[in-house]
């Protein structure tokens, strides 16, 4: 089964792919700023953190 693709996901797929480029770049830069495995782990959660905050403002965002 072939699917025809919908040009407003080929532009989401774009954005969210230049996203995630735009994060893996900071984020290689941070992890390589970490000395020591707790630096490195403490870098990880805050950034996991972050997204994990801005995401449920979008969630809650969509509900209003």
């Amino acid at each position: 089964m072939s699917q025809t693709l919908d040009p407003k996901n080929v532009a989401l797929v774009d954005d969210t792919t230049e996203q995630l480029t735009a994060e893996a770049e900071l984020l290689e830069e941070h992890f390589e700023s970490a000395d020591t495995l707790e630096d490195f782990t403490k870098i990880l959660i805050d950034s996991m953190t972050s997204k994990l905050h801005a995401n449920i403002d979008d969630i809650f965002k969509q509900i209003k």
